[in-house]
């Protein structure tokens, strides 16, 4: 888990609401309001460590110290989020 990953800032505007975050995908340079994506406080809080410098390794320690949960629990789930988010073309790979 040492890829290290950042947001297409081309493919979406984000949006922090409180705990939440929102993003909204632009097509040709518009925003397309069909497919907004929320994520909770948890998946915002993902978004915002993949900054195309810290490894997933690190992303997974910061989570797991801001969280209370067990770690095998915890890179299951970042796991399945970074799959989702990589076919959703939220997120690249940086390569270092």
């Amino acid at each position: 888990m040492d890829a290290v990953y950042r947001i297409k800032s081309d493919n979406f505007v984000t949006r922090k609401v409180g705990d939440e975050m929102v993003l909204v995908p632009l097509v040709r340079s518009v925003a397309d309001m069909t497919r907004v994506i929320t994520l909770n406080e948890t998946g915002a809080t993902i978004l915002e460590l993949l900054d195309g410098e810290t490894t997933l390794n690190m992303v997974a320690t910061k989570l797991f110290e801001a969280f209370d949960v067990e770690m095998t629990v915890l890179q299951r789930d970042l796991e399945s989020f970074m799959t989702e988010a990589i076919e959703k073309d939220i997120i690249e790979d940086v390569a270092l």
